[in-house]
Parts: structure tokens; sequence; C-alpha cells
């Protein structure tokens, strides 16, 4: 699709071509945003924004959202699409505070540049709607209440006489209606309020429900623009050739093969490796695949995810650990305790695998950069291009498109770092495509993992001493001593009563480049929290279900959700009720702000061994603001999960990371998916995150499922040989 005509998307959703302001938010900053831009007249009252809002005719007042002299409302989403669905559910903030009429809705991906001020706009941690709730709902509150001023000085009454229904003021006393539209002039020249009332929940009209998402027609229709899917005029395409082995580098190139295709029109060296630049992408492709490089392998041609695995094992044993947490004298209690309970976990690299491979298209010429990519960090993405490119700040445009997917690993810019080197090496417009063995083999990943567990337990069998260690491999693993807050995730805040508690975090340093993965921390802690609360149970003669009911009783959200899937799944002590025997896990986290609780259910498989039959998932996420969606993130984080606890695991062999496609790098299989039933706590609290919270306790919950149906104790991921 061509983004340099002047509509790039449906009236639904479009991708306009102003400029993205960044921040200095990095690849996992998570803000709040930073206040609420608002007019008085044509003047701002915030400082920080010094510009007008210019909107042509329309009511602009504040950067989020305009009303148009027609009636439609126009929306400018700051978040990135990625298929969680925040093109609606942000927007859904905005239309309930202003009643808009939801059909007369169109949203557009915020720009900035030197006249707006959005705020971060980094998509990460879950934290889209939370981050945004009070900001959101503050800007359509007061553009509410600026056309009911509006509507009452035209009617000569008191703007307190007047409501609003559904995109339209109305005095109910003289029976009198305006649509909003025809309020947008006068609206404009009214006081903003800095503190305008919000809604209490009971008055809400469209949060709770779940009206037409706005970003969905464009996406069955194929109009909606992906990274992939970006044209630029004279744009060419590229392909680039990188080292097999970790932190290789490319030596003598023979270049004459890749020539000789038609098509093929440059071989250029960048940082990255050697990129092959063609007429089109699959033309880049084979070039790529045709050149003859004798790389030079570097250091790492002896590594091994074995070694590795023995590694973060010794650094288990004997590394030198920062403290995280020190609540009591845990160490003492070790040490004279009479019985110790001690259990170590294990959890393998991990790929991000979204559908859509990495791709950006750059454009470097007249002392500028443009950058349009599908990234979850438009903000740290122009910093990058910035510093590639030698230009300003104000000089570079990030144009965020949809994204088929990220996971996280688009909360990075490595991508757009080569494209925007490659545009500047050939002078030209130049769209880089990742293959999908490109992004297995040389993408960031999940980190590889080990921790240990130790626990006292006091007459009641609760435990009164706990202390968590875990060693993470990197390659920037950082001194001894010193503690990754992103990797203890979890470790460090359970919602658990623990009596003294100790976490500690040791570093590997090792080759394989890492970035955030869907759940961060808790991907991997709650593996072992979770596993290891259900080791206590059994080893004291307790029902898992019951001893966390104990451990609980400080935090009842949580307990709630326990109870609640212990209900709907009929637990009884780890065997559902009725027949065909079903054996069932349990396993609860709370995370981003929203609590979770997960009960799996195995049975026997036709073809012989244990199959996943069923997974209930209770989850308190605080205010619901599109429920269709909370349960759609619910279910794809379930299905996200499992894939990887049941096949997930990057090999690596002599320094090379091995596979990369589908076909060695599992997914789920619609076959193999089981029933999924989400059941959704409605409450009035703050809403939490919802894209992540369903991921951790997949695999604690099957490995206690399968502890359940066979008596071993799995401690190692990936667990899908088990199930055989």
């Amino acid at each position: 699709m061509d983004v340099d005509g002047k509509k790039q998307q449906s009236s639904v959703l479009r991708v306009t071509r102003r400029r993205l302001l960044v921040g200095a938010a990095g690849a996992v900053a998570v803000a709040g945003g930073a206040g609420l831009w608002l007019t008085v007249g044509k003047r701002l009252t915030d400082q920080r924004f010094r510009n007008a809002v210019d909107r042509g005719d329309a009511f602009a007042p504040s950067v989020y959202l305009a009303v148009q002299p027609d009636g439609e409302v126009v929306i400018w989403l700051t978040r990135s699409e990625m298929g969680q669905g925040v093109a609606t559910a942000l927007p859904l903030i905005i239309a309930e505070e202003l009643d808009a009429d939801w059909s007369r809705v169109r949203v557009e991906q915020a720009v900035a540049d030197s006249r707006y001020d959005y705020g971060p706009m980094a998509t990460v941690a879950s934290s889209s709607v939370s981050s945004q709730w009070i900001e959101l709902r503050r800007a359509g509150a007061a553009a509410r209440h600026m056309l009911m001023a509006a509507a009452a000085r035209q009617w000569g009454v008191r703007a307190g006489e007047c409501s609003t229904d559904n995109g339209r003021v109305v005095h109910v006393a003289s029976d009198r209606v305006a649509d909003y539209g025809s309020l947008a002039d006068l609206a404009g020249q009214m006081r903003a309020p800095l503190r305008p009332r919000l809604k209490s929940p009971d008055e809400f009209r469209l949060l709770g429900t779940s009206p037409p998402r706005l970003e969905i027609p464009a996406k069955v229709s194929g109009r909606g623009v992906y990274g992939i899917d970006v044209r630029i005029k004279g744009m060419v395409h590229a392909a680039i050739a990188r080292s097999p082995t970790l932190g290789g580098r490319a030596g003598r190139v023979d270049e004459r093969e890749s020539r000789a295709i038609i098509g093929v029109l440059d071989v250029v060296r960048i940082s990255a490796g050697i990129a092959v630049v063609a007429t089109d992408t699959w033309t880049a492709l084979r070039g790529r695949d045709a050149l003859q490089i004798a790389w030079q392998p570097g250091e790492n041609t002896s590594v091994s995810d074995g070694d590795i695995a023995d590694q973060l094992r010794e650094q288990l044993a004997s590394g030198r650990a920062g403290v995280a947490r020190d609540d009591g004298d845990v160490l003492s209690m070790l040490a004279s305790a009479d019985k110790v309970h001690r259990a170590i976990y294990e959890v393998p690299y991990l790929a991000h695998a979204p559908l859509e491979p990495m791709n950006c298209a750059a454009s470097v010429r007249d002392g500028r950069c443009e950058v349009w990519a599908p990234t979850q960090v438009p903000d740290n993405a122009r910093e990058v291009a910035a510093s590639v490119a030698q230009l300003p700040l104000e000089r570079v445009t990030v144009h965020t498109t949809w994204l088929g997917g990220a996971f996280g690993r688009r909360a990075t810019s490595d991508f757009v770092a080569e494209a925007v080197e490659l545009a500047i090496a050939i002078g030209a417009p130049v769209q880089v495509v990742w293959s999908r063995e490109d992004d297995t083999r040389h993408g960031l990943h999940r980190d590889a993992a080990a921790q240990q567990i130790e626990a006292v337990l006091d007459d009641n069998g609760r435990p009164m001493a706990w202390r968590h260690r875990v060693a993470s491999a990197s390659p920037d693993a950082s001194a001894p001593g010193s503690v990754n807050g992103l990797a203890l995730m979890g470790a460090d805040s359970t919602p658990y009563a623990l009596g003294a508690m100790r976490v500690e975090w040791v570093g590997l340093k090792a080759p394989v480049r890492r970035m955030i993965w869907r759940s961060v921390g808790h991907s991997y802690t709650a593996f072992a929290i979770e596993s290891f609360i259900d080791e206590l149970a059994y080893a004291s003669g307790q029902d898992p279900l019951a001893l966390r009911l104990k451990l609980l009783e400080g935090s009842p959200r949580l307990r709630h959700c326990v109870q609640r899937v212990g209900q709907l799944s009929g637990w009884d002590s780890g065997v559902a009720t009725g027949a065909p025997p079903r054996w069932l896990g349990l396993a609860a986290v709370s995370c981003f702000g929203s609590h979770v609780a997960q009960v799996m259910a195995l049975t026997e498989s036709p073809q012989g061994g244990l199959r996943v039959e069923q997974i209930w998932c209770v989850a308190d996420c605080g205010v619901l603001v599109h429920p269709d969606t909370v349960v759609a993130q619910l279910e794809g984080g379930i299905i996200f999960g499992l894939t990887a606890a049941l096949h997930g695991r990057l090999r690596i062999r002599d320094g090379e990371i091995q596979g990369g496609n589908f076909d060695d790098y599992r997914l789920l299989q619609l076959a193999d998916s089981p029933i999924i039933t989400v059941d959704l706590i409605r409450n009035g609290e703050e809403p939490g995150g919802v894209g992540e919270v369903g991921v951790p306790p997949v695999a604690p919950a099957l490995g206690n499922a399968l502890f359940a149906a066979t008596g071993e104790r799995l401690r190692r991921l990936p667990l899908g040989a088990s199930l055989a």
C-alpha cells in the first residue's frame, strides 16, 4: 500500500504522515502520561504545551480528540496497535466521558511534532489502559463540559441544566437538543475545566460493554497498513546476511552469483552484516542466499544451550548474588531448621515469534530522516534513528504502523537502526525485511534462567522462611552483587504470606541477545513459585488450593480468583469430579495490576499418554473497558503460554542458534488447543493489565497437573515430551 497517497488506511483507522513526537523513554519505560493539554479559547493552560493544537475547523479541547463540524469525533491513538485492541479500548475511554456516538468515532494513529506532546508512547508492560485511564477520561470529560457550556450559552440557560446523550447536548426543560458538531465552533470559546467531574462506574454507558471494535473492518478487508505493507516512492528492498555464529563477523564476500540475479541492485556491508538490495523482497532474499561469505565466527563457537544451563546451575550454587529483598533472618532460619524444602527450576531461551517478521522502511535525504516501522516504542525508534543518521531529533520522523504481533520483540529498535544505516549507504529509501529464520536465529530472546527456592514450614504447614534465588543469562550481565529487577518480577513481590523472605539475583554473561518477553520476569518466576507452593502443599499433607487460600488472606482479590476457579473446575484435591478421570493443576499470579488464577485439566489421549483438555481462567482486571477484548487477550495469553510450556526452546550448538521456522520452533496447533473458559470478575477497581497476565500461570498449572496425573515432579521447561 502506497503511504505517499493521501489515504493510507480506511476511514476507520488511518496512520497519518504527521511526525511522531518521541520522548526519552527507553525500550521498557512505562509512564502514565504527562498531563492533559486543554485550551482556553485558542490559548493553552498547561505550560508544557506552548502552541495551539491546530485541527482545522474542529473543536480540539485537548491533544487527544477533536469534534468535527459534522459531528464526527476524531481520537488520536497514542499507543501501538498490535492485535491487543488498544485502537478500540483507548478511544472507548474518551468516548465514555464525552458521551460520544460510538458509530461516529474515528481513530487516527497519534503523530507528533513540535506542536504536539502526547507524552511517552511506549506500548509495553500491559500498561496502555492503566497508564492513560485518568488522563483520557479527563480529556473526554473536559470536552463534554465545554460542549454543555456552549449549548447553555446558545440557549440562554445554565450549564447545570444541560445533560449529554450519544453525541448530543440536551436541555430537558425546554425540550431542546443540539448535536456536538453544531456546537463545535462555540465550544472552542469556552473555558476548559482543569478538573472536570468524571463519571462514576454506575453512570458508564459504553465502558463494560463490547461495542464493535473500530480497527476490525480494516483488518478483515486487508486495508490496514502493517509495517510490511509500507511502500514509499522510489523505495528498494533489502535482506541482510547475518553471522550464523553468535557475535561472528563477515570476512571475504563473493558477490558474483548474487549480482547475477535479475533484480539485484547492490550488495552493501553494514553493521548488521551484508545487505543485498533489490527491486523486491523475494529477489533480495534470493540474492542474500546466493552470497558466498567467509564468516569469522569469533569466540562463541563452543557455546551451547546445555553449557549455559550448566553454568546457570553453578551460579545458583556459588555465584555472588545481589539481594533484592531481605525480610527477617532467613539464612539463620534455614541453617538451623530440621527440615528444609528445596527445589531448582529451569527455563530455556525463548523466541518471541510474532507472525509479522521484523521490518522497517527508512528514508534519509535532504537533511531529514523518516522511518515507517511496526514498533512498540516510537520514542526509542526516533532516538535510535537520529543517532544513526547523526541528525537532531527534530529532523527525524517515525510513522508507527500496525504491528503483526510483538510480545516484547518490538520494544527495541535494532531493525530500525539497520534500515536507517542502509538508507544512508545507498542514498535511497529502503525497506529491510527479516525472514522468519532471521528473527529466530538473530533476534533478541527471552533469557534462560535457573531458580532455587528453599523454605521452612511451621507446625501448621505454613512457610516461616522463604529464600528465592534467580540466576539468568544475558550478554550484559551486571556486576556481581547487583540486582536485575526485570528478572525478579514476581519473586520480590509475591502476594503470598511467606514469613521471612530473602530474594536474590545473580547474572551470567552469555552471548545470546535478550529482550523482554510477554509477561517479562513473571514468565519464569511464576513457574518456580507456583510449582513450589504445590510441592509444599503435598509435602505437608495439604490440598494445594486450600494452602493457597491460607497464604492469600492478605490478598483478597487473588484469593477470590482462586476460590472461583476451584468452583468452576470442580476442584477436589487435584482431581476433577466425574468421568473420564481428569487431573488438575492450579496456579495463581498477581501481575501488572491484575489477578489471575487458572486450573488446567489433563485427560488420557486416544493415542496414549496425556493431553491438555481444558483450562479455566478467572481474572480480576479491575474495570473492564471492553470485556470481549479482555477475554480475547486472556485466551491469547493462555495459548501463547501453553505453546511455550509444551514446546518452547531455542537450541544452541557450536555457537549457532539452530532451526528457525515454525517446523522446528513449534507453535500450538489448533487440534491441540484446549477448551478455554474465562470468567471475569467485575468491580470498580482501577483497570489493570490484560495482554500479559494470562501467560505466567500456564506453565506451573501444567506442571502441577502432570504431578497430579503421574506423581512425577517436573522442574525443567518445556514439558511437552512428558505428555506422550
